[in-house]
């Protein structure tokens, strides 16, 4: 049986973390301002001007069990639970 490389390897373990049914979203920057994109998902949910806008967004999905902040480039800057 044939070994994966490394790079294919990397890139099936990224894509099944990607499609997880994690109740986690994410605000990450997008040319628009910042997007919410709850994990796994194609589209952001939503997308507003500013990081705060785009928080209060975040707060106010339900589904949300898990919200992770991302910097400009892209890095985790929060990681927290909201509170229901």
């Amino acid at each position: 049986m044939a070994r994966k490389s490394d790079k294919e390897d990397l890139s099936e373990k990224l894509r099944q973390a990607a499609s997880t049914n994690s109740n986690s979203v994410h605000i990450v920057p997008s040319k628009d301002g910042w997007s919410v994109k709850k994990e796994g998902a194609v589209r952001a949910t939503a997308v507003r001007a500013t990081k705060d806008e785009a928080l209060k967004a975040a707060r106010e999905l339900k589904s949300a069990e898990r919200i992770i902040v991302h910097n400009q480039d892209g890095t985790i800057a929060k990681n927290f639970k909201p509170r229901q």
